[in-house]
């Protein structure tokens, strides 16, 4: 059993891009992102105009957090270098989130606090757009949509992530 979490973090890491042969390589694309959550981002095509997207990294729901959403993409602007895709996913947390609030409190500008809620699944729904500048293998995105986590109070939350992939 890995406890780690950097240990367990590399693990899933090189056993992803590892599977990458597997999965027909010239069509997975790789990258990173900044937001929900904070890290590692790869999309399979799984038939025209469908595809597989995981993620992977720290975030506040739980830390590691991993996502997978079956997304549909479609062209809204009849553009070339623009798609936009939507559809359902599912995040599944670790361990240990960060909650953070701000505050204008006197020598206290902000606070954040761990929170060790355990395993955590959600259902999520996500909306973005992908910008593929012609003839690159870049893919840059933005994506939003709520999340509802399932396992621990349930509320909606926002997830939100800026990031790239390359394809290989």
């Amino acid at each position: 059993m890995i406890r780690d979490e950097k240990t367990f973090s590399l693990f899933l890491t090189i056993t992803i891009l590892l599977s990458c042969k597997v999965l027909h390589a010239q069509t997975v694309s790789v990258g990173g992102m900044v937001g929900n959550p904070l890290g590692l981002t790869m999309r399979w095509p799984v038939k025209q105009g469908r595809a597989l997207d995981a993620g992977f990294g720290p975030d506040y729901f739980g830390s590691p957090r991993l996502q997978l959403d079956y997304v549909y993409e479609f062209r809204v602007f009849n553009s070339t270098s623009f798609d936009e895709y939507a559809g359902p996913g599912l995040a599944i947390a670790f361990a240990k989130g960060m909650n953070a609030f701000y505050t204008r409190e006197f020598h206290r500008e902000s606070f954040a606090s761990e929170e060790d809620n355990g395993f955590g699944i959600g259902a999520r729904a996500i909306f973005g757009m992908d910008f593929r500048p012609a003839g690159s293998p870049l893919d840059l995105f933005l994506e939003t949509g709520p999340m509802f986590p399932a396992s621990r109070n349930f509320d909606i939350d926002i997830d939100a992530a800026l990031g790239f992939r390359y394809k290989l």
